[in-house]
């Protein structure tokens, strides 16, 4: 399994193009092999001779083995590269897609005349009437071969509009594969952030697990030594089991959150995706001095689903407009040619040409068209109801998103402040418990304050980072090389 690992490392690593693959995968190939250090708790205890990449690795395997699955690991960048080759979304609509190009060129084949070929053969015997009145009883074989050539020339018309309205319908739907790929693109992105924030937020948890492990420890040899109270201890049994129960919900939450990524990217559910990234950084993919107006310009012309509901427009207008064709003459054109007569008298030659012209008035006296004309134009007015529909929410999806991000880069600044301030009140209420000078209670409420303050960072970057990519698919800019700009794996 551990060869697997390593492999699968490495693969990934090429990839992506790694610069220094060959010497991760040693260093991670030896931390595998050598296992010195089985416990998470040897982190916690601050053993200076762990490097990084064991302590990630204990990490991993403790996840690993707590959940009951083997890991995926990748990064973003491979993410979206397998979910735009393999989500079903996008080959659903690449189907669709293909089929109304198949149908736009059938469209322009409407202009060709049919031709074919007839062959028929009767046996007659017995007795019939000729000319309806005179009866006679005859034994014959009659023969007919003939080939025929038709063109009803341009179909009243209705052949120009008809390649008009398929060729809009295959242009709408070449914007909706298009507008799908987008989708799905975000929608890997924001999936992604979502299980590196919950993996992070695991290592949080497991880090408060064995703090109230020690602090459990503490308490029972304070009381031990008449120092502490009962009460403390039992408090601190009770924080102790309130933290492994949020960690086992944040264990859960992650084995869910793996599912609906590997959902999005088009693999198998089971397989146990891993962010191979040990932190988060914001990335400013918008610049932030472009104001609302601006990026709702560039919205409309960029957004696929946009075009796709204009060229929608354009083929019901199409359709519609193929309806006056309906009082224009309609002209067949046909040719025929062939051998007919009887098995008895032999076979002789003929042809005709024939120029048929019939002169509409509409169907059902013009009002059968009347009628669908103002149909079909209730269904345009619909469409560009939906347009405007479209256009409307698409700003206020740019003035959520903008306005999401601008708050989650001042969260992300208060944030900091907060970790760094109850990092350093955890440690004073520890130090101020050991001189007597504070009580349990205090070192509880400086733990929690800790664990939020870490969640709350690691949820305020993820967050800025998932509206900055929002803000990007909302102004119909999205796409790999932007998404992945300035992008920078946080490796083990």
């Amino acid at each position: 399994m551990r060869i697997v690992v390593v492999l699968l490392f490495f693969l990934i690593f090429q990839l992506s193009g790694f610069a220094d693959v060959s010497q991760y995968i040693e260093e991670y190939t030896k931390c595998c092999e050598n296992e010195s250090y089985k416990s998470f708790s040897q982190i916690i205890k601050g053993n200076a001779s762990i490097s990084d990449i064991e302590k990630q690795y204990i990490i991993d395997k403790e996840i690993s083995n707590e959940l009951g699955v083997s890991f995926v690991y990748m990064d973003l960048e491979n993410c979206i590269k397998i979910a735009l080759e393999q989500n079903y979304d996008i080959k659903i609509q690449d189907a669709v897609k293909r089929e109304s190009y198949w149908l736009y060129k059938n469209s322009q084949f409407q202009l060709l005349p049919d031709i074919y070929y007839n062959f028929d053969l009767q046996n007659l015997e017995g007795e019939y009437l000729v000319g309806g009145i005179v009866a006679t009883t005859t034994h014959e074989v009659p023969i007919q071969s003939l080939f025929k050539f038709e063109w009803s020339t341009i179909n009243q018309g209705k052949y120009f509009f008809y390649l008009a309205q398929a060729k809009n319908v295959l242009k709408s739907n070449k914007a909706n594969l298009e507008y799908t790929k987008e989708e799905i693109l975000l929608n890997t992105v924001l999936a992604y952030y979502d299980t590196l924030a919950k993996k992070m937020e695991i290592e949080v948890q497991k880090v408060n697990v064995y703090d109230r492990l020690e602090q459990l420890k503490y308490t029972q040899a304070r009381f031990e030594t008449g120092l502490g109270t009962l009460y403390d201890v039992k408090r601190a049994q009770a924080e102790l089991a309130g933290a492994q129960q949020d960690y086992t919900a944040t264990l859960n939450s992650f084995r869910l959150l793996q599912a609906a990524l590997a959902n999005v990217i088009g693999v198998d559910i089971l397989d146990a995706i891993y962010p191979f990234e040990i932190s988060v950084d914001q990335r400013e993919l918008i610049n932030p001095d472009i104001d609302i107006e601006t990026l709702y310009k560039q919205a409309l012309e960029s957004r696929e689903d946009i075009r796709a509901k204009k060229a929608e427009i354009e083929a019901y207008r199409a359709q519609r407009s193929s309806n006056y064709t309906d009082i224009i003459p309609e002209i067949t054109l046909s040719y025929q040619n062939g051998m007919v007569g009887t098995k008895r008298r032999g076979m002789s030659g003929h042809n005709s040409l024939t120029l048929d012209v019939r002169a509409h008035l509409g169907k059902n006296m013009l009002l059968g068209t009347i009628t669908q004309i103002k149909a079909d134009t209730a269904v345009v007015e619909q469409k560009k109801l939906e347009l405007i529909n479209l256009k409307r929410q698409v700003k206020e999806n740019i003035l959520n998103s903008y306005y999401d991000s601008l708050n989650a880069l001042k969260k992300i600044e208060a944030s900091k402040v907060e970790v760094e301030s109850a990092n350093v009140s955890l440690d004073l209420s520890l130090a101020n418990m050991k001189a007597g000078e504070a009580t349990f209670i205090d070192v509880i409420a400086s733990q929690n304050l800790k664990v939020q303050a870490n969640i709350n960072l690691i949820s305020n970057m993820i967050e800025y980072n998932k509206a900055q990519t929002q803000l990007l698919f909302d102004i119909g800019l999205i796409s790999p090389k932007n998404v992945l700009k300035d992008y920078k794996r946080k490796f083990y």
